[in-house]
């Protein structure tokens, strides 16, 4: 006898909805360079275009615009930081984390992490 597990069946209107992805017009991508370039956030830009900010950095990034510094999440920072802490050199977190060493040095000031002092002269 042949049993048929009729639980891992679903009805379809039980299955999540496809992702909509938005596709941004040739206009559309011009307005984001240029509004970009007059100093709006990437992340301003993406939340009104419904869209990600990686998005918004690739399309700066196809037009050869030179991207603003990017701020790290809090995680990164906490993550950063606990490395730091736990004995890690400002370069080993840098290579650990995949984030250049400056920005990180500047974050963990920023939430008032004391620095050692540089070793290796």
């Amino acid at each position: 006898m042949h049993e048929h597990n009729h639980d891992l069946m679903q009805p379809i209107d039980a299955l999540p909805a496809p992702r909509r992805w938005t596709r941004l017009s040739l206009a559309d991508r011009a307005r984001v360079v240029e509004r970009y370039e007059a100093g709006e956030a990437s992340t301003s830009l993406a939340a009104e275009l419904g869209v990600a900010k990686s998005t918004i950095l690739a399309i700066l990034r196809e037009a050869n615009v030179v991207v603003r510094r990017q701020s790290l999440t809090s995680r990164q920072v906490a993550e950063a930081a606990a490395l730091y802490e736990s004995g890690y050199s400002l370069s080993q977190v840098a290579t650990k984390t995949s984030l250049k060493q400056d920005t990180i040095r500047l974050a963990l000031k920023a939430v008032g992490v004391k620095l050692r002092s540089p070793t290796g002269g």
